[in-house]
């Protein structure tokens, strides 16, 4: 009896506690439109979050998204900083993201065309 008991209170006790808010971390591909450095790479951000690209990166551990961002975003700091090697660099940095996707084979070079023309077309800093 007093074992049913104890059990009985034990499962309350972590019932309750599974019921209780807790703060949670954001995962790393929510937005950061809050802290762009400059519009464009919320363009961007938009254009790789799109639904039509959601079973490229499937295959896509690393989630290219973010990664593709936060150096776009670097570029953008550079390129206000009037550092325009550096802005060249990361951008080209951001592109290799999904270059390296192809060579390991998470999607293929058609897969990625669209998303790199995008990021092409709307990037102030032209690479060379």
């Amino acid at each position: 009896m007093k074992v049913t008991a104890v059990l009985c209170a034990l499962s309350l006790l972590l019932g309750g506690m599974a019921l209780m808010p807790m703060p949670a971390l954001a995962a790393g591909w929510i937005s950061g439109a809050d802290t762009y450095a400059a519009p464009w790479v919320k363009d961007v951000e938009q254009e790789l979050l799109k639904k039509d690209y959601r079973f490229v990166y499937t295959n896509d551990p690393r989630t290219p998204q973010a990664i593709v961002l936060r150096k776009l975003n670097q570029a953008a700091k550079a390129q206000e900083a009037k550092d325009s090697t550096l802005a060249q660099e990361l951008v080209r940095d951001a592109l290799g993201v999904f270059d390296e996707g192809v060579r390991r084979h998470y999607y293929s070079r058609s897969d990625i065309e669209p998303i790199t023309t995008f990021i092409r077309q709307h990037v102030p800093i032209k690479i060379s």
